[in-house]
């Protein structure tokens, strides 16, 4: 009796040894939970806020632009394309602004402009002619075939899309053309256009492939005359003509009106993101802008870093 009496607070001493144990470890499991949900909150947070910054750089680097374009005379920068660079802190930004009377209508362009393109991104000149009649007849309200061009019954006939036959409503629509294809598409979106409304080009803002869509200009004719008009506009100075070429095909004359931006952030030697737009001045000249249309092509994450976490931009 005197063994039973002995033994029976060991027993209970045992029991709550265990039942302090068990606590700890649920409180152990509790502090951990809380500090793993703590440090994805963190995470998350510090996301937010450099996602925040990015928004706020890119910000900074289109005002940059359209600060620009409201200068005065030469003061501002020569809308051709140029990429200037700028640093805000840990940012690093790259600007590109694009006068889009420097590319080519995919609307109203001259068919010897089409033409010349293809040719200058070194496709033959019967695929060049063929490409050229195919957009004709999309943006046509008819349905006759061009000689060497393309209407329902040969898209029928390859399986596509038929032809709208209306202009073109984004430069998208371009990749449903027959005979298009996605490599040669990536090579000609940059130069074509739906916001410029004329046949010819702007010779003072084109880019270097535009200006080899000319017919009779040569490589060299084009970098030299690149080299040219940038000098002659930071001196304040006229640009003279753009060589003996078919003067039907270009207008030095028409005002900027509608202008890409594209800006690229950098942090630490990596590319964090990345924002194109397309803006027109109200007004024609006016000092008012609106956005005609605007991306945010995704970039690749920064190493280290978790895409799948929400708030994260990748």
């Amino acid at each position: 009796m005197a063994s039973s009496n002995w033994t029976e607070p060991r027993r209970w001493r045992g029991l709550a040894l265990v039942g302090v144990l068990w606590v700890l470890v649920l409180l152990s499991l509790i502090a951990l939970n809380i500090s793993a949900t703590s440090r994805l909150e963190l995470k998350l947070a510090a996301n937010l806020v450099e996602a925040a910054q990015r928004r706020h750089v890119n910000d900074a680097a289109v005002n940059w632009a359209l600060w620009s374009l409201l200068q005065p005379g030469t003061a501002g920068w020569l809308a051709d394309g140029s990429r200037r660079l700028l640093s805000l802190e840990d940012y690093q930004i790259e600007v590109a602004m694009q006068d889009e009377h420097g590319k080519i209508d995919l609307n109203e362009g001259n068919p010897l402009l089409l033409q010349g393109l293809f040719l200058a991104v070194g496709l033959q000149p019967e695929v060049a002619v063929d490409l050229a009649d195919a957009i004709l007849d999309w943006r046509d309200s008819d349905e006759l075939r061009r000689l060497h061009g393309a209407e329902a019954e040969e898209y029928r006939a390859a399986g596509l899309v038929e032809p709208a036959n209306r202009p073109f409503e984004r430069v998208e629509e371009l990749r449903l053309v027959l005979g298009m294809s996605p490599a040669l598409y990536e090579q000609v979106a940059p130069l074509l256009t739906l916001y410029s409304g004329q046949a010819q080009v702007n010779p003072l803002v084109a880019p270097q492939q535009v200006l080899l869509a000319v017919p009779g200009v040569s490589e060299a004719n084009a970098l030299q005359y690149i080299e040219q008009r940038r000098s002659t506009y930071e001196q304040g100075l006229p640009t003279p003509p753009f060589g003996s070429v078919n003067a039907s095909l270009l207008n030095s004359n028409m005002p900027g009106i509608s202008y890409a931006i594209e800006t690229a952030v950098s942090k630490a030697g990596s590319i964090v993101s990345r924002q194109n737009l397309i803006i027109r001045r109200r007004g024609g000249m006016g000092s008012r802008f609106e956005i005609l249309s605007l991306s945010s092509p995704q970039v690749a994450p920064e190493p280290g870093r978790d895409p799948a976490v929400p708030g994260e931009p990748l």
